[in-house]
C-alpha cells in the first residue's frame, strides 16, 4: 500500500516542507476498469461532472456519476505523505489528459485488489494534454464500493454506499471531502 517511494515531508520543529506529489501513470481501457473496480472494497470514490457517454455494448451503468470511469484511458497513481499520514489514489484520466474521477485508498480497501488494478495497465508517459496546474473539480464524495451484477444478458456496474468502513477509513475520507469542500456520503446506517 505505502510501499512506493513517495516524498516525505521533513519535519523541523514546527517547519515542514511542502508535500510533493508523486504521479505514476499506467494505461486501461475503461472496460479493463470496469471489470476490476468490485475487487477494491471500500474507496472513497469522488466523480467529475457527468456528461453523457455511450457505455461499451453489453454494459449498463446503475447511476449517472459513474460516467466519467467510461472515458477513462489513462490512470495516474499519486501519493503523498501529509501530516495525517500517507495518502494514496488513482486519478482517472481521459484522452484529452483531463482528470475525471479520483478513487481513493481507504484502510478499507483490498490492498492487493488495488496493486493488481495498477499493474494491469501499460507504464506510460503522462498523456500530452495533461497539466499539473488544472485542478479537478470533483462533483460529490462518496465511501462506497462498486459491484458488477448481470441483469438479463448485460453486465450492470454500481456503487452503492459501503455497508461498514473503520473509523480511520471514515477519518480519512471525512478529511479528503473537507479539502474538496464537499459533503461526505457516508456507511449505509450512519
Amino acid at each position: 500500500m505505502f510501499g512506493r517511494p513517495f516524498s516525505v515531508p521533513r519535519c523541523l520543529g514546527h517547519e515542514l516542507e511542502p508535500a510533493q506529489v508523486t504521479r505514476r501513470w499506467r494505461r486501461i481501457t475503461p472496460l479493463e476498469l470496469m471489470h476490476r473496480l468490485p475487487a477494491l472494497g471500500c474507496i472513497l470514490y469522488l466523480p467529475g461532472v457527468c456528461v453523457d457517454v455511450h457505455t461499451p455494448r453489453g454494459w449498463l451503468l446503475g447511476a449517472a456519476d459513474l460516467q466519467p470511469l467510461l472515458r477513462t484511458h489513462w490512470l495516474a497513481e499519486g501519493g503523498e505523505v501529509t501530516t495525517e499520514g500517507p495518502r494514496e489514489w488513482i486519478e482517472c484520466v481521459d484522452v484529452r489528459g483531463v482528470t475525471q474521477a479520483r478513487l481513493h485508498l481507504l484502510p478499507d480497501t483490498d490492498y492487493l485488489a488495488w496493486d493488481r488494478l495498477l499493474a494491469a495497465g501499460e507504464s506510460v508517459e503522462p498523456p500530452v494534454g495533461w497539466r499539473v496546474s488544472r485542478r479537478f473539480q470533483p462533483a460529490s464524495a462518496r465511501l462506497c464500493c462498486f459491484e458488477s451484477r448481470v441483469l438479463a444478458c448485460l453486465r450492470v456496474l454500481d456503487a452503492c454506499l459501503a455497508p461498514a468502513a473503520s473509523a480511520v477509513g471514515q477519518q480519512l475520507a471525512g478529511q479528503v471531502a473537507r479539502a474538496e469542500a464537499l459533503p461526505l456520503q457516508r456507511v449505509v446506517g450512519v
